[in-house]
């Protein structure tokens, strides 16, 4: 289970025992709940950085992304995209299909 504080201090915690795995300061503050899509894990920040980690017993970073503008709700995921809102924009993000005919 991943967890983030108010003050961005990302958690992992056992299911099962409630163990702490990790812990590791992500930085900003943090309202919006970290999310699971395409076998990655999404953590928003208030002040739109959006970091993307490895799920696993062990912290891995993958990413670190600016968006623009405040962000305070939670990273929505549907048909293949993950929408992110933020005070003055709303980002789709997801892969394009290409047909060849």
């Amino acid at each position: 289970m991943y967890v983030v504080s108010d003050i961005g201090i990302a958690t992992c915690l056992d299911a099962k025992t409630g163990e702490t795995r990790w812990q590791e300061r992500l930085g900003g503050n943090f309202s919006a709940s970290p999310v699971f899509a395409d076998g990655r894990i999404y953590f928003l920040s208030e002040e739109g950085a959006a970091t993307v980690i490895a799920p696993g017993k062990a912290f891995r970073k993958l990413a670190t992304n600016q968006l623009d503008g405040a962000t305070l709700a939670s990273i929505a995921v549907s048909g293949g995209s993950v929408f992110i809102r933020s005070n003055t924009h709303l980002y789709r993000i997801g892969r394009t299909e290409i047909s060849a005919k």
